[in-house]
């Protein structure tokens, strides 16, 4: 009494599917603080620098996406970005090699 027969697992299912759709959209990967420490001094400006920055995303595997958005803080080798995250609509803060980064052109 009270089970469902006719659809026993359903509800597992649907809750499998949405955890992999989850995990499709990815999360990105920011540099450890070690990683930031050992590239040098942090500097800051006085306002955010638009950026174009490869970030890693780990989707099941790590894969690099271009976004666009500012560049906060950085050290000589490294980069703080903050971006839009197209699938979430929320900002996300990155900490990136330097080389991973350049500088948007205005249009």
């Amino acid at each position: 009494m009270g089970s469902n027969r006719r659809y026993p697992d359903a509800a597992d299912e649907r809750a499998d599917e949405i955890h992999l759709e989850q995990a499709k959209l990815g999360t990105p990967v920011s540099l450890t603080t070690a990683e930031v420490r050992r590239t040098g001094h942090r500097a800051e400006p006085p306002t955010p620098i638009p950026v174009i920055a490869s970030v890693r995303y780990r989707v099941v595997y790590e894969e690099p996406r271009t976004v666009e958005g500012v560049a906060l803080a950085w050290t000589n080798g490294a980069v703080l970005v903050k971006y839009p995250d197209p699938t979430t609509k929320q900002d996300r803060f990155v900490w990136v090699y330097a080389n991973a980064v350049t500088r948007r052109t205005s249009l």
